[in-house]
């Protein structure tokens, strides 16, 4: 089985309604989007910059709102 996409991790971790599992969801998340990163390097486009940035934005907030 391959290994899941950044895309697959990040949308496990914005439904993860288990408060004790977000924080290891979110490291996963972060991880797969920076390994992607570096694979892509500068072919990354736009549209796919801006996607990330999107998700890394919301994996922020997703960590503060559950340590307020």
């Amino acid at each position: 089985m391959p290994d899941p996409t950044w895309q697959e991790l990040y949308n496990a971790a914005i439904v993860e309604f288990d408060l004790t599992k977000l924080p290891e969801r979110v490291e996963a998340a972060h991880q797969a989007i920076r390994q992607y990163l570096i694979q892509k390097g500068r072919t990354l486009s736009a549209e796919e910059r801006d996607e990330i940035d999107d998700a890394l934005r919301t994996l922020v907030t997703l960590i503060q709102r559950r340590a307020a």
